[in-house]
């Protein structure tokens, strides 16, 4: 637990000022995390991972992030057929890495693309959905640690326990609202942060799950082993991504319903 925690505060000390200044640092903290993520996006298949598929799905992952959003659809046609192109031409990836490459990369990208509009919004908006996200990751280790005794989806995960799960929607619901209503009422309307901290938790936690059940799938432990304690980037971020995509779907959402 002790390395956990000193890896877990090196890791938002390297990662928090980014999210708070934006610009340059953001994109470089962006551009760092997609490289390391497409690696071990393809690391999982173990013995098939090439340099030259992992510079591939590295630079869709750049191109969909600088494509304005009107091109983001071609963006993702063209990356489709490209993958096709490459399994039928080469054995560098079968029909189910083919799916699994598609549908691991399209969370990214939308999860990178859901970081660009929030920060329309100021980035004491990434704040409030990085309380909500890590807030419940916190708190369902530490509910689960000292109070977890009823498995939770045992085939998938078999150390987190239903005591973990609603801990960690507490902890991230509470803490994510409090911070909203104090800083994020000018910016977004206060039902709106009550809707978003009851459920940001709850997709967190379904993010969580399912990265777990990729890794399950390719039957790994971990995506990688950069941070001692926590395994590689996908493995700290899953939940984030999930987040950062669903807050982008309810801003979307709002402002549809505000024009």
């Amino acid at each position: 637990m002790k390395q956990r925690l000193i890896t877990g505060l090196i890791i938002a000390a390297i990662a928090i000022p980014p999210l708070i200044i934006g610009k340059v640092p953001l994109l470089l903290l962006v551009f760092a995390i997609s490289a390391l993520a497409s690696y071990e996006i393809l690391a999982v298949r173990k013995d098939k991972t090439s340099w030259g598929l992992i510079s591939f799905l590295f630079a869709s992952t750049i191109v969909m992030y600088v494509v304005p959003i009107s091109f983001y659809i071609p963006a993702i046609i063209g990356f489709l057929i490209i993958l096709f192109i490459i399994h039928i031409f080469t054995k560098e990836i079968s029909i189910e890495d083919l799916s699994y490459v598609f549908v691991m990369t399209m969370i990214l990208t939308l999860a990178v693309k859901g970081i660009i509009h929030i920060y329309t919004y100021g980035g004491i908006v990434m704040i409030y959905i990085v309380l909500a996200c890590f807030g419940c990751d916190t708190g369902a280790y530490f509910f689960g640690s000292f109070f977890g005794k009823h498995k939770l989806i045992e085939r998938i995960s078999p150390k987190k326990t239903w005591e973990g799960a609603i801990g960690g929607w507490v902890v991230g619901a509470v803490t994510s609202y409090i911070f909203g209503l104090y800083f994020l009422t000018h910016l977004i309307d206060p039902n709106v942060i009550l809707f978003s901290s009851i459920t940001l938790p709850i997709v967190a936690q379904i993010g969580d799950l399912s990265f777990s059940a990729v890794k399950r799938q390719y039957h790994v432990k971990d995506f990688g082993s950069i941070f001692p304690g926590h395994g590689g980037v996908l493995d700290r971020i899953d939940s984030l991504l999930f987040c950062l995509m669903y807050f982008y779907a309810i801003l979307l959402i709002i402002e549809v319903v505000i024009i």
